[in-house]
């Protein structure tokens, strides 16, 4: 026999016993009265087993109430988990067809979660982004606003909006999305504190734009702090400007010799420097200004602003002289040449602007304004055939026609020269680009021979 058909057999022989132990030890009348009922008299037994049955029955109903509790917890939570996973789908099916630019199909998804669950922030931003993309600029920054003012610290829904008012050119309402923003998050909004700088500067409130570089170059990191501490420079270099505007020249000078003073490689604070200085009438500080700035960078633009100083002032000898003194002490003349040669142009001393060019075209590579020089004098001379020589050279590299400054930092290329790069923002990065030719290959002549009479 198993043990467990022993234990069965125990157990009913013990209930057995039970039982009738109970009926057996309990027959004594007991008498129950209610009232308005007449008393009853019944046996010990059956009282207790009234009682037992009485309890057992509550205990049995509570638990058939809390099971069928249970039974309808489980059901909703079955019908919300689907409902739940009907919404993400729709949620991923925008998202889908906004990446591959179906914007109209995004904006329908997102509509459909969003009245099946209006507080899913994620969609109602993603159907602004929708919305910006189509231009439809009125909507999204209605939606954009209604999500924000759900939830107060919803810096994804914040950005958002800041980026359809910059697109939509709502200035003032741009400002007033990114303070809500820095206030919302003031240590790591950065993305934030670069938009309103880039606002200010275009505006030209130099001051602000100052205060919220410097807190931005607080925030970034290392890698990123010298490109910021750049663009600082840059904005205390419009304030100087405008500081001259307003007839505070001092004020422009001492600002801009403190930004010399602190990096003396910042190109356009010298240029600006001797400009300013020569509003107040103090033309041999700033030639020495102009001059110091070659010195120190190597670049041709302060002594481009020098040139530019003379012609004004009817000097064109000195402005000669400007380029021809830098050769003698610079150990790099082709940019020097270059300039040379286009000043001669520029006063239509042709022949003299010619040799300047043929003195370093072999040395310079890929600049397309070189050859464009070179060929209008020729064909102004009447040398047409080597004009067109000289045009054809041109046409292969059309690519870059005169643009011979070079942002240094990102590559962009432009046809003048600037204190700013337009494509990356960078202050003082912008310099002339005169690529060096390569070495030419040796070559094996014939030995030359002599005769004697």
């Amino acid at each position: 026999m198993r043990a467990k058909t022993l234990l069965i057999i125990l157990s009913v022989f013990a209930i057995v016993w039970f039982i009738v132990s109970m009926v057996r030890f309990n027959q004594g009348l007991v008498t129950v009265r209610f009232a308005m009922l007449a008393p009853l008299q019944l046996e010990l037994w059956m009282l207790i087993s009234g009682a037992f049955l009485v309890g057992a029955s509550l205990i049995l109903a509570f638990d058939i109430a809390s099971g069928a509790r249970r039974f309808a917890r489980d059901q909703k939570r079955k019908r919300d988990y689907r409902a739940q996973e009907e919404v993400e789908l729709l949620y991923l099916q925008g998202l889908d067809a906004m990446v591959n630019a179906r914007h109209e199909k995004a904006i329908d998804r997102f509509e459909k979660v969003l009245d099946r669950e209006p507080s899913h922030t994620n969609a109602a931003v993603k159907q602004g982004d929708s919305l910006r993309a189509l231009k439809r600029y009125r909507e999204a920054a209605e939606i954009l606003e209604r999500t924000s003012r759900m939830t107060s610290d919803n810096l994804m829904a914040l950005y958002s909006l800041s980026d359809v008012y910059l697109e939509a050119g709502a200035d003032e309402r741009l400002r007033a999305t990114l303070e809500r923003i820095i206030e919302t998050g003031p240590d790591t909004t950065v993305s934030a504190y670069r938009k309103l700088r880039d606002l200010l500067t275009r505006g030209l409130e130099w001051e602000r734009a100052s205060d919220a570089q410097k807190k931005l170059v607080a925030m970034v990191s290392s890698e990123e702090r010298e490109q910021e501490q750049s663009v600082a420079k840059g904005i205390r270099l419009g304030l100087a400007m405008q500081l001259a505007e307003q007839s505070r020249e001092q004020d422009a000078i001492d600002t801009l010799w403190s930004i010399i003073e602190e990096d003396e490689g910042v190109v356009p604070a010298y240029v600006r420097l001797g400009e300013v200085l020569a509003l107040t009438d103090e033309t041999d500080e700033a030639v020495r200004i102009w001059l110091r700035g070659f010195e120190k960078t190597g670049s041709t633009e302060p002594l481009s602003a020098l040139q530019s100083f003379y012609l004004k002032d009817d000097q064109p000898e000195e402005a000669i002289g400007v380029w021809k003194k830098a050769m003698v002490l610079s150990e790099d003349e082709v940019p020097l040449r270059y300039c040379l040669g286009k000043l001669y142009y520029r006063l239509f001393m042709l022949e003299e602007a010619l040799r300047e060019f043929r003195m370093i075209e072999d040395r310079v590579s890929g600049l397309p304004a070189l050859h464009l020089y070179i060929a209008r004098i020729l064909e102004q001379q009447g040398e047409l055939s080597a004009a067109l020589t000289k045009t054809k050279m041109l046409v292969s590299e059309v690519e870059g026609l005169i643009m011979d400054y070079l942002c240094n930092v990102c590559g962009w290329r432009s046809s003048e020269w600037d204190e700013r790069c337009t494509c990356c923002g960078s202050f003082s990065s912008i310099a002339l680009h005169l690529p060096a030719a390569n070495d030419p290959e040796p070559s094996i002549e014939p030995a030359p021979t002599w005769s004697t009479p």
